[in-house]
């Protein structure tokens, strides 16, 4: 997602499906950062220092960064924010998890800094988890195909 073509088209899908917060994953950025992008929509974005690889981010309306109590940025595969709704707040964590083909040790770390991410949020917040967690379903595909899709 690193074209800033891409952002666009994003912007376009937000607007015509009304989404004020979407969580993103794996778009590419260097750095932790905070974009303002065409009619005030925001971009928040976490990634690698050095490298165009892995990173996370929330692109936001006016609305929904207007809503954004705080946002956190933990590394290239994790960040947190936190949003007041009317009635409760909710604590939003996009993440990027490694494949299966990762070292043991770098899927550790990932799982031990989102269980640590997690313990810190309010026992009151809606918690909401978004993001690609790079998970396997079983190789029998014919329960559902029609969700699962093609090998």
């Amino acid at each position: 997602m690193i074209q800033l073509s891409k952002i666009e088209q994003v912007l376009r899908e937000m607007k015509q499906y009304n989404i004020d917060i979407l969580a993103l994953s794996e778009i590419r950025w260097k750095r932790v950062g905070q974009e303002t992008l065409d009619h005030g929509y925001v971009l928040l974005y976490s990634g690698e220092d050095n490298h165009h690889q892995a990173g996370v981010g929330f692109m936001m309306s006016p609305a929904g960064y207007r809503t954004m109590l705080k946002w956190t940025p933990i590394n290239e595969r994790i960040l947190f924010a936190r949003f007041a709704t009317t009635h409760t707040k909710v604590s939003v964590i996009v993440c990027y998890a490694p494949t299966n083909e990762a070292d043991d040790d770098v899927k550790d770390s990932f799982f031990e800094t989102l269980q640590a991410v997690t313990k810190d949020i309010p026992k009151h917040d809606v918690l909401c988890a978004a993001g690609d967690l790079n998970a396997k379903v079983r190789a029998n595909r014919k329960y559902c195909p029609e969700v699962l899709g093609p090998d």
